[in-house]
């Protein structure tokens, strides 16, 4: 079985695992997390005073994400690592058997033509900055927004938002995930022709 490939990105905070999430636990779909090929501590590229900066393509394992994903789109199941972002390294893997439908998140996924070129649909989900943030602090109260305001929205700015224009449908964000969801669904059922 070879699966119809759908990636989805768009700015930190504007729910693209949220709607991930709900799209996997209705059934018919199956995640894959860009999130898991982060780089280890060695290997990420480093802020000034030596963080790790997670806010770059280089940032993750590009070929390892091609190589999965070109295996899946063949039709053939992969091990998927899987990664602690605390301590910024691998702490094993993960059997993903192949679907008929795979989703594709995270921030960086357009980042990389050959990645690009396999999906056969491209999703931006839509959000302004504000809200992202907003929603953002929502999930992890503790975020730094020092870093946010001189690292993180930068990066995304250079690396990330120049990257829509690779979608072939944006999302309207703003939405409750009801709604982004029966959006999203309408939009595969297009590409799909059902």
């Amino acid at each position: 079985m070879k699966p119809f490939l759908i990636g989805l990105a768009g700015l930190s905070g504007a729910g693209k695992s949220t709607l991930a999430d709900h799209l996997e636990s209705q059934g018919g779909v199956k995640r894959f997390r860009l999130d898991a090929y982060y780089k280890t501590k060695t290997d990420c590229p480093k802020l000034s005073d030596g963080r790790p900066h997670w806010d770059l393509p280089e940032s993750l394992y590009l070929d390892e994400v091609f190589e999965a994903l070109t295996e899946l789109k063949q039709g053939n199941d992969v091990f998927l690592p899987l990664y602690d972002r605390r301590s910024c390294e691998r702490t094993g893997r993960i059997y993903f058997k192949v679907a008929p439908v795979i989703f594709v998140e995270g921030l960086q996924l357009f980042s990389d033509e050959r990645i690009r070129r396999l999906f056969d649909l491209r999703l931006w989900l839509d959000i302004d900055e504000v809200t992202a943030l907003e929603r953002r602090l929502l999930r992890q109260p503790d975020y730094n927004l020092t870093y946010h305001q001189t690292i993180a929205l930068p990066a995304q700015r250079e690396h990330v938002l120049p990257l829509k224009e690779y979608a072939h449908v944006t999302l309207n964000g703003r939405q409750t995930v009801k709604e982004v969801t029966e959006q999203t669904d309408q939009v595969i059922r297009q590409f799909l022709g059902i």
